[in-house]
């Protein structure tokens, strides 16, 4: 009776043994394979008669496997995990050395179980592929939080401009403040700063801005920090706040600023350093706390040399730039600008106005010196006084008209000082060379410079060659 219960515990085990679906090996004290069940020749892509009686330690040498725990085992005297990869079968198997002792404390095998983790492995890549695809999900949801812009008229199909409002998205991630935004007039600089001031944390706090050039420098300073009551003849009996106090927690946006007047620019200075301000005629500061953003269309570094800005203010201001490039250098923005603007203004007038491609073919090759707010005035004024519903005819005309009146303009006004018409000319100089040069190298032999020196002035004035 003994012997059969022997017998069948044998077969039992014997049964779990081969059955098992985790690969199981037994060695002993020197590193010989004594057995393996059919699932550790599946995972190993060996039959039992070719490892039989081999020491592990000669498998390795062999390259069948890469690391034998068995051997770890019989170094350490405990149990050791490993990963190992099996050549001949392309699996990854969690190895498992379980060494087994007799009543002496005496090493007299090593039980060894494998599991394969391929699949885990597969699985931690194809995370990892996931991961990547939501980094790529982001980055289109950046893209349509671009196209958001363009209920404002901010196009981004262009490289240069999509490169701009990628920055611009990251300085409004961190709060950034202290942000000069470059660029010609008429190139949306106002729209980009409010579109920095929405996506930032001060999104639900005020947007204050003010046009530094439209006041004179008494009025300017009184808009900017505000006075104390009968701080001067004709104040209000109660004070006035000024704007810094009215963006607390916000924005504000200072346009042309480098228009503003070298008195309030000290002033001004000294209230970003400061984070206080003191209004006209009061005696005690307050502290201030809100995001800075100016913007000009001025050659500020040459408005320093000829001691017209402040040149401390200046590295104030710009800790961070952004450079709106012109509408000439990003032609592949003017059909959707087009697009959105006869969209827009058909409502409004209740027109059907369209626009084809003998009109759009002038559109891409006219210099748009107003930029942005140039050709929305034009189709503006196109659907407003053009009966017929294509807009073509109209639009030519129109175009050539008013290119043919700059072309017999002067290139460069008679009023101004003399860095005006220096950068009027370097403006104009730097544009042709963008329209016509594939590089900056050609750009440099082209204007006859240095290729730092063009890469330094396509910077300054917000100019980016697109062609290439």
């Amino acid at each position: 009776m003994n012997d059969k219960v022997s017998l069948m515990t044998t077969v039992y085990l014997e049964t779990i043994f081969d059955q098992s679906a985790d690969g199981l090996m037994i060695c002993d004290a020197d590193g010989k394979i004594l057995k393996l069940n059919r699932a550790a020749e599946i995972l190993n892509g060996v039959k039992a008669s070719e490892v039989l009686g081999k020491d592990v330690r000669t498998l390795v040498k062999e390259g069948q496997i890469d690391r034998s725990a068995t051997q770890e085992v019989l170094e350490t005297k405990r149990q050791v995990s490993v990963i190992q990869t099996t050549p001949r079968s392309e699996y990854t198997l969690l190895v498992t050395g379980t060494p087994v002792f007799d009543d002496h404390h005496n090493l007299c095998f090593v039980v060894v179980n494998e599991r394969d983790i391929s699949l885990i492995e597969s699985m931690r890549k194809e995370l990892e592929l996931a991961r990547q695809e939501s980094k790529r999900i982001k980055a289109e949801l950046t893209e349509l939080t671009l196209l958001e812009l363009k209920e404002n008229n901010i196009v981004a199909q262009s490289d240069s401009m999509k490169h701009t409002l990628r920055l611009a998205l990251k300085l409004s991630a961190i709060n950034a403040s202290h942000i000069l935004i470059q660029g010609e007039s008429g190139t949306g600089k106002g729209l980009l700063s409010k579109f920095i001031h929405k996506h930032s944390g001060r999104a639900k706090m005020p947007f204050i801005q003010i046009n530094c050039a439209a006041l004179p420098e008494n009025l300017l300073e009184a808009e900017l920090f505000g006075y104390a009551k009968g701080a001067f003849t004709g104040a209000s009996a109660n004070g006035k706040i000024g704007l810094f106090e009215l963006a607390s927690g916000g924005t504000l946006f200072l346009d042309e600023i480098g228009e503003m007047p070298l008195g309030v620019q000290a002033k001004l200075l000294k209230c970003l350093d400061d984070h206080e301000i003191l209004p006209i005629g009061g005696i005690i500061p307050k502290t201030i706390d809100c995001s800075i953003i100016a913007a000009t269309n001025r050659d500020l570094e040459t408005r320093t040399l000829n001691k017209e800005f402040r040149l401390d203010l200046l590295h104030r201001l710009n800790t961070f730039t952004l450079s709106i490039p012109p509408l000439r250098n990003r032609p592949e923005d003017i059909l959707e600008l087009v697009r959105i603007t006869l969209k827009k203004y058909n409502k409004e007038y209740g027109r059907r106005a369209q626009i084809g491609y003998k009109a759009f073919d002038r559109l891409q090759t006219y210099p748009f010196p107003g930029n942005v707010r140039e050709l929305i005035n034009i189709i503006k004024q196109a659907i407003v006084m053009c009966d017929r519903r294509s807009l073509d005819d109209y639009l030519v005309s129109a175009l050539s008209r008013t290119r043919n009146i700059r072309t017999a303009a002067q290139p460069v006004k008679d009023t101004g000082s003399l860095a005006d018409k220096i950068w009027a000319v370097e403006n104009q100089m730097l544009s042709q060379a963008a329209m016509k040069c594939l590089t900056t190298r050609e750009a440099a032999l082209f204007l006859g410079v240095s290729q730092p020196s063009v890469v330094r002035k396509f910077k300054k004035h917000g100019i980016v060659i697109t062609k290439n």
